[in-house]
């Protein structure tokens, strides 16, 4: 199956049904199939070949679904690309795949480096999408072998050795997961899906394809904004959407200074870490009981597990609070130790996953994907185990990786961006506990000199970072704590810092990035909220 398959499905299953909101845009899964069929005349007609890859910079917006289902159609590779991302972070990604094409929104245009091709994703000017669109006549065939291993997506995820990787994710794969996800989240015709988390990120590229394949309806939030996601569910009787638990606190404190009327909620996903009960009490007071925590892996093309729905008493109280969930549909999981071997139940090992929507590998980095890759099992980098139920809890991290609002950050990545400060001698970045983001991105430095500050050493970060990246707090040290063969002992970084991890002074806590609203992905597999 193409991914193409799940519109032409909806065109003709549904076709007066609304296939889209985007402000005041409304369109019928007609008008935007007509759409797709011209944009992917319109991206063949300027020169692009089949297994080009064409980059996405812009928020979520119709044009964005468009995109992806028009790449599809003319035989091309969609790259989303994080719109949180500095300009060299961008540039890295779009010579890294060697991308023919950005197409982006008008504010992101400056992301974008000189010398590559590009269109405006609006309907305004002569080199913008709705002017691409109204010249053409509609693609009567796809381009190219309709051959379901053919890659399709290139999701950049962050790195241990610093630099982002590209996961390439065929139609099959994403097939293989957006399928899945229907009968996950028991979604229906008569769903109306907000796009609220990013829609370059894994925690909703796949709704595109899973509530489409329903022909049901998409509301597009361009970035996240806790007064207009309450806005938006009210006024368009939202259904169900995903995010992380950062952001359902935002729009918590937003529903208590105006309350709105939610009662259309069905399903709300959340990731990227188990909520505490009294939270996950409170978002239940207020959104109803209609919460399913899932386990996202970038490499996985999204959920790999979710707690059970409807939760039946027993199975998500007590300890079962803190568990992702069985394994859905199409996904096996297994814990093996470290030679690779299987362990019983309730052993804590090395979580590992085999399916359908399991990756192709890393775009042009066969020695990562060996890596990541066990007789055939994606080796997620998460340590966990699955109790005698199937229950998967994760436990730690195998990998040095920090989440932040729901946002992966590799610490190599970080530290590789401070060990380029001249005044800075040593260093190491730690996730610590934090009520807002869930964990804060810390750097521990060893100055060179006496006078280096908090404030100059995130500023030289936020040159170079995207801004979820970048530490929100600075310790100064005189030196750090070492193993014998000269390793940092990051663990004692914790625990000597933990502590009073939210009660530090912070740089600009209160309006750092949330990573998410705006955000996206990575990791070893990457895990995501999403």
């Amino acid at each position: 199956m193409m991914l193409h398959d799940f519109l032409l499905h909806a065109e003709k299953t549904g076709s007066d049904r609304i296939a889209v909101r985007d402000g005041e845009i409304v369109r019928s899964y007609r008008e935007t199939a007509d759409r797709v069929r011209r944009a992917a005349a319109g991206l063949a007609a300027v020169g692009l070949s089949e297994g080009d890859r064409v980059a996405i910079l812009a928020p979520n917006n119709a044009d964005f679904f468009e995109a992806y289902y028009a790449c599809s159609l003319a035989g091309l590779v969609a790259v989303p690309v994080n719109t949180r991302l500095s300009p060299i972070e961008v540039a890295y990604v779009l010579d890294d795949c060697d991308v023919s094409m950005v197409l982006t929104a008008s504010e992101f245009d400056a992301l974008v480096p000189a010398g590559i091709r590009r269109i405006v994703l609006s309907d305004e000017g002569e080199a913008s999408w709705g002017a691409m669109i109204a010249a053409q006549a509609p693609m009567q065939s796809p381009i190219g072998a309709q051959d379901e291993n053919r890659i399709a997506h290139i999701f950049y995820t962050g790195g241990t050795t610093g630099r982002a990787k590209g996961v390439m994710l065929s139609h099959r794969n994403v097939a293989a997961s957006a399928t899945n996800k229907i009968v996950l989240g028991q979604f229906a015709r008569d769903d109306v899906w907000l796009h609220a988390a990013p829609m370059f990120h894994q925690a909703d590229s796949w709704a595109c394809f899973s509530l489409t394949a329903l022909a049901a309806e998409h509301v597009f939030l361009p970035k996240f904004d806790p007064d207009l996601a309450l806005d938006l569910i009210e006024r368009h009787r939202v259904s169900a959407f995903q995010l992380v638990p950062t952001m359902l606190l935002m729009m918590l404190d937003a529903y208590d200074r105006k309350p709105r009327r939610l009662d259309s909620l069905r399903r709300v996903l959340y990731g990227s870490a188990p909520m505490p009960s009294d939270t996950l009490q409170r978002c239940k007071t207020v959104y109803g009981d209609v919460f399913q925590h899932i386990y996202v892996l970038t490499e996985a093309a999204g959920t790999v597990a979710a707690t059970p729905w409807p939760p039946e008493p027993g199975e998500t109280a007590g300890p079962r609070m803190t568990s992702c969930g069985h394994p859905i549909v199409g996904v096996e999981m297994r814990i093996a130790d470290d030679n690779g071997a299987a362990v019983e139940a309730g052993t804590v090992g090395r979580i590992q996953v085999k399916g359908a929507n399991v990756m192709r590998g890393y775009w042009e980095n066969e020695a990562e994907t060996a890596k990541a890759f066990v007789d055939g099992w994606l080796d997620t980098g998460d340590a966990g185990h699955i109790d005698a139920a199937g229950f998967v809890f994760i436990v730690d991290r195998t990998k040095d990786m920090i989440i932040t609002g729901g946002e992966n950050v590799y610490s190599s990545e970080v530290e590789n961006v401070l060990f380029d400060h001249p005044e800075i001698a040593e260093a190491a970045v730690i996730g610590l506990a934090d009520l807002k983001w869930g964990e804060a991105v810390t750097a521990v430095v060893v100055p060179t000199k006496a006078g280096l500050t908090e404030t100059s050493v995130i500023a030289h970060c936020r040159e170079r970072l995207a801004g979820y990246k970048c530490p929100k707090s600075v310790i100064f040290r005189d030196a750090l704590p070492k193993s014998a063969a000269g390793k940092v002992l990051k663990h004692e970084l914790r625990a000597a810092y933990g502590e009073a991890s939210n009660h530090r002074r912070r740089v600009a806590s209160d309006d750092a990035d949330p990573g998410f609203p705006c955000g996206h992905p990575s990791r070893r597999a990457s895990r995501s909220s999403g």
